[in-house]
């Protein structure tokens, strides 16, 4: 089926929390982390793209990550607006500078570090972006290319596989302006560390806003497979690394677009959802004690979903948490394309996602050691299952239906 024109828009809304009123836990390393100042803004970025009937809009936000079931309030808020739901892809970029927004790190095991009233605004700020670049399409084309962030990923966990593949996509306007950039890293964004303070985006923003000020539009990160423990390289957890990094992030970015050509991008979405074990004892209380978010449970399973968009050659598959390297490479080797992105944290935070042989049960969940990642992964079969839905998607692509 042939596409139509393909037309893009973008909107941001502020999501910063104020650490001056009710206290804001940051999320991502030991409890009871409480935010003093503000180092740079929290944004929610949308990028809407739509081909004739074909809509698909993609979401990054500076958030640790979002549960499943913050996500589904986001689309019936969407479908109560005439939008498709199935078409949004709500990504968070994993920032350990955040506000805690899944349970984990409140003031201590017992409490949930969730701010209900701040969740219900960024729930609201999702959807008003989604509407306004909805609104504000324009024709575009699209080019893309990839290049490596060479010596600034590092994985802490062995086999210590690193993926550190940079792929840009640039939307162009008719007059030749970028209206946005979209750059996916598998790294977590976490230069600062436990012992920071602040409230920001890291080196993801920094990317971001120097994109922005070099090539115009709106520049929005989305995390490849970071998993396992896909982390900064730098020589410490300063400022001055976190913007060095974040600026040579956006210089790899950059240079993998010079001199890319436009590629014909008619537009395919596919979404399919799917259940998995929750095994992990630790998750199930923390479920049980309403710390985690109170998604719904099928027996001892929870619902998950994977997306494919394709843009012509290009193609985008998203998982729903943190995929190890190993089997991000797995996905990649199914995309024949020139550029291939994984969004990981996208449209749930189910934690780390393990090859089913890596994955070896703690013996003490609490006091995990060198097995963290599985004392935060729902379970042995996880990986296995989430691959297999996102080949599934992956290998629909001839033939498939178009998102409409």
């Amino acid at each position: 089926m042939m596409g139509g024109e393909l037309s893009a828009g973008v909107a941001t809304r502020d999501i910063t929390p104020r650490p001056d009123g009710r206290p804001v836990f940051l999320a991502g390393y030991g409890r009871d982390r409480r935010a003093t100042a503000i180092e740079s803004p929290l944004l929610v970025r949308a990028l809407a793209l739509c081909d004739g009937p074909r809509l698909a809009v993609i979401v990054a936000c500076d958030l640790i990550g979002l549960d499943r079931s913050d996500v589904l309030l986001i689309g019936d808020a969407l479908a109560a607006r005439g939008i498709d739901r199935d078409a949004v892809i709500v990504a968070c970029t994993h920032t350990h500078s955040g506000p805690d927004t899944l349970g984990l790190w409140g003031a201590d095991a017992a409490v949930s570090g969730v701010d209900e009233a701040y969740l219900a605004q960024v729930r609201h700020a999702v959807v008003e972006a989604v509407v306004e670049a909805l609104a504000l399409r324009c024709p575009v084309t699209v080019r893309g290319g990839t290049g490596r962030l060479a010596g600034w990923v590092a994985n802490y966990r062995d086999p210590a596989i690193v993926d550190d593949e940079v792929v840009a996509l640039q939307f162009i306007k008719p007059d030749g302006a970028a209206l946005a950039t979209l750059v996916n890293l598998a790294c977590h964004p976490e230069v600062f560390d436990g012992t920071s303070l602040v409230v920001s985006p890291d080196l993801a923003g920094v990317a971001c806003r120097t994109i922005e000020a070099q090539a115009g539009g709106m520049a929005l990160h989305v995390s490849g497979a970071l998993g396992g423990m896909l982390s900064p390289r730098t020589p410490d957890r300063s400022h001055d690394s976190m913007v060095a990094m974040g600026r040579a992030y956006a210089a790899a970015a950059l240079a993998a677009l010079a001199g890319s050509e436009a590629v014909p991008a008619a537009l395919r979405r596919r979404r399919s959802s799917f259940r998995l074990p929750m095994s992990n004892p630790l998750l199930r209380q923390a479920h049980a004690a309403g710390i985690l978010r109170p998604r719904r449970l099928y027996g001892d399973d929870v619902e998950t979903t994977c997306s494919v968009i394709d843009l012509g050659p290009i193609q985008l598959v998203t998982v729903p948490g943190e995929l190890l390297p190993a089997l991000g490479f797995v996905l990649k080797a199914a995309m024949p394309g020139p550029c291939r992105i994984i969004i990981g944290l996208a449209d749930d935070e189910i934690g780390y996602i393990l090859p089913d042989d890596q994955y070896v049960a703690p013996v003490d969940y609490n006091d995990p050691g060198s097995q963290y990642e599985e004392s935060v992964s729902l379970g042995p079969q996880t990986g296995s299952r989430v691959v297999a839905a996102a080949l599934a998607l992956l290998a629909a692509t001839v033939g498939a239906e178009p998102g409409r």
